[in-house]
């Protein structure tokens, strides 16, 4: 069988050109929970509390681009963080209330900063014989930080570094397949490090008695 010719390299018009241009590719991330959030969970408690999550600029605006061959692809990662983050939140608590400001806090008990700590990401499409691969590798670091809304101290830190890699095999490929390759490793790391945060606060022996106290406060 001859070696499959890799779609990517000859989506060019062909057409009386002079030159090919770039192929912008945006596809869009994954933004249910995974079954390793919930598995992180445990139990599904909805506490009575009031919680504001604020979500570091740097955080929201994360995106893994790399030009691949004559393509340009483009994934918000921090974006579908951002969204998964607040889907589990939503999960844990009886209100949540999405912070502009970190200094905000009105109408909440504790305030939940996630930031961003470091992002690194790799795209490869690579032909064999037969099938034409992409992957995708990514690292993914962030820390939140749980502070009483009254007091401004921090009650609780964690930290979260997650690597992933995911990626597809076909004998034909487009760039819309391509970017479904690179995006299953995305989706895994960002899902890695929301189970890894709920993780973390599920054993937090401290984390658990605050909530005790906020819920058994009286609430204006």
């Amino acid at each position: 069988m001859l070696r499959t010719t890799l779609l990517l390299l000859i989506l060019c018009s062909m057409t009386a050109v002079t030159g090919c241009s770039k192929v912008q590719v945006k596809p869009e991330l994954g933004t249910s929970l995974g079954y390793e959030a919930f598995s992180s969970m445990k139990v599904i408690n909805m506490r009575d509390i009031s919680l504001g999550l604020y979500l570091s600029p740097k955080l929201l605006e994360a995106t893994a681009s790399q030009s691949i061959k004559m393509g340009q692809f483009d994934f918000a990662i921090g974006k579908a963080l951002a969204v998964k983050l607040t889907k589990a939140m939503a999960y844990q608590f009886q209100e949540v209330h999405i912070l502009d400001d970190a200094a905000s806090r009105d109408g909440i008990q504790a305030l939940m900063r996630v930031e961003l700590q470091d992002i690194d990401s790799k795209m490869d499409v690579k032909t064999g014989w037969s099938t034409v691969s992409a992957e995708s590798y990514t690292r993914l670091a962030i820390r939140a930080e749980l502070q009483d809304a009254a007091t401004g101290k921090v009650m609780w830190v964690g930290t979260s570094q997650v690597n992933q890699s995911g990626g597809i095999n076909e004998q034909m490929m487009t760039y819309q397949e391509a970017g479904r390759g690179f995006a299953s490793g995305f989706d895994g790391a960002v899902d890695k490090a929301v189970g890894d945060i709920l993780s973390q606060m599920n054993k937090s022996q401290n984390l658990r008695e605050y909530f005790k106290t906020l819920e058994a406060a009286p609430r204006g």
